[in-house]
């Protein structure tokens, strides 16, 4: 009995014991292996750019509001809300304003006391500026008549002018000589041809580098300085000049040439198309009209050559096939070019206004040929004819 009594009064004991442990278990946080208790909500990972973020600090007391001024309003409007950045619009364009197109230099002519003046003249491509090289006698003025004279081989333009001075100041022109440069415009092809193509491709250049459309542009653009007010000019040349001004009348007849003196020319293009280019016009870089021809041969022209210029010899004269089938001298040369010209004139029934003289006892002298252009000239200006 008392052994039953003892049992009872411990098992009350262990009951009582096991029930005050249940009730004092603290709550234990899921670990990583427990599955979470259904409704318990499991703290989200922190987002790693939020973590990087620096925590906001507890706003301090507000001070008290400045005054608000614009610069204020400016600064609060661009200003980034919860952190954020606020891209601010940008304030309307102005409308461009269009500015007029810029005008081309102009050519600025230098003139010395003496008369003698230059001035630089453009030109495409990348070649350098053409020099061109001035006289005006006393007394010049812009309604002074202009003779555009082109040099020979030597391209020695400065002492070409030079030479014109007394016959300038005795006829009263106005002469302007362009130095075309062996070195922007090589050999030949470069000046006597007019630089129209290229010597090793034979590929046409553009024509704002062409000399023989360059001469016609210092004009022009003389004109349009205001130094002079002639609407026309005279154009002369001798030897390798000749060439240049025949074959510039041939294949571009300007109407700014009022009249032009060509004096012994080594060679010339035949203004037909027997002939290859250059000593004739087929295949010739730019095609020639029968329009063009009768504006070429309407042109008051003078041919001249001194009967002494018979040297076969010469070290400048061309010597190739085509160039001895016009002939063995210059003398010869010339008499057969204007020949050939008033032949191709009169099949086609053009009018021809050309003429021919041969001077006697002059050999090949850029001088006389010079002072024998400047006297006719002169007489073309009051005459409007030439009268060899």
């Amino acid at each position: 009995m008392i052994r039953a009594l003892r049992w009872a009064i411990l098992l009350l004991i262990v009951s009582a014991t096991a029930k005050a442990d249940e009730l004092s278990i603290p709550y234990k946080l899921p670990t990583a292996g427990d599955a979470p208790a259904v409704n318990t909500p499991v703290p989200a990972a922190p987002d790693k750019a939020a973590s990087a973020t620096p925590q906001t600090a507890p706003a301090a007391p507000a001070a008290p509001s400045p005054a608000v001024t614009p610069s204020a309003v400016s600064a609060a409007k661009a200003a980034p809300a919860n952190g954020q950045t606020v891209t601010t619009p940008a304030a309307p364009a102005k409308p461009a304003v269009s500015k007029a197109p810029a005008k081309p230099t102009g050519i600025v002519l230098k003139t010395l006391a003496d008369g003698t003046g230059s001035f630089y003249f453009p030109v495409g491509g990348n070649k350098k500026p053409v020099e061109v090289f001035t006289y005006q006698p006393a007394g010049t003025d812009a309604s002074t008549p202009v003779i555009m004279a082109m040099t020979g081989v030597d391209r020695n333009a400065s002492t070409y002018r030079n030479d014109w001075i007394k016959i300038a100041d005795q006829y009263h022109f106005r002469i302007v000589v362009p130095r075309f440069t062996d070195q922007d415009f090589p050999g030949s092809y470069g000046y006597n041809l007019g630089n129209i193509q290229d010597p090793k491709t034979h590929h046409r250049l553009p024509k704002s580098q062409w000399t023989f459309t360059l001469v016609n542009d210092i004009f022009n653009a003389m004109r349009q300085q205001g130094i002079t007010t002639q609407s026309q000019y005279y154009l002369f040349g001798n030897s390798a000049g000749c060439q240049f001004v025949h074959r510039m009348l041939t294949l571009l007849p300007q109407p700014e040439v009022k009249a032009a003196i060509c004096s012994a020319a080594g060679w010339w293009t035949l203004p037909d198309t027997d002939q290859r280019w250059p000593y004739g016009l087929r295949a010739s870089p730019i095609k020639v009209s029968q329009s063009q021809l009768a504006e070429y041969f309407a042109k008051p022209i003078l041919i001249a050559v001194g009967t002494n210029d018979d040297d076969p010899e010469n070290r400048l004269l061309r010597h190739s096939k085509g160039a001895m089938a016009q002939g063995v001298t210059r003398l010869d040369r010339a008499e057969n070019f204007f020949t050939t010209s008033q032949q191709q004139a009169e099949q086609n029934y053009m009018p021809f206004n050309w003429h021919f003289v041969a001077l006697p006892d002059i050999g090949h002298s850029d001088i006389k040929m010079s002072i024998y252009a400047a006297g006719q000239f002169s007489r073309f200006e009051q005459q409007h004819e030439f009268n060899p």
